[in-house]
């Protein structure tokens, strides 16, 4: 009896890199649009200027603003805009680290 096996290794870690990479693009763009809305807005482009960034797999979420890092740690004793406030990245990456299921599963990581 003889048996024939093909090694469709490349294949599947190619797929699966694809679909991480999505996963990665998913995830960092619902953690700006999760952020955008508790983001302190009195005035610059703190909510505009954010930098998303996945290189293979690796990706990251940047504030591209000097002051960012001050707005996210510090409470200030009044915020202009209703609903923002401190720690508006930390919070929405906590609230999609929640949901990383579903992301996955659209981009088709998971079934």
């Amino acid at each position: 009896m003889a048996f024939k096996i093909t090694d469709n290794t490349k294949n599947i870690k190619s797929v699966f890199s694809q679909r991480a990479s999505i996963f990665l693009r998913l995830t960092a763009e619902s953690i700006v649009a999760t952020s955008e809305k508790k983001t302190p807005k009195k005035e610059g482009n703190l909510r505009r200027d954010v930098l998303k960034q996945v290189l293979g797999l690796k990706g990251r979420v940047i504030w591209a603003k000097n002051y960012a890092e001050k707005m996210e740690i510090n409470k200030f004793r009044k915020y202009t805009t209703p609903g923002t406030g401190p720690h508006f990245a930390e919070n929405a990456v906590k609230e999609i680290v929640e949901k990383t299921g579903s992301i996955a599963r659209s981009s088709g990581l998971i079934l």
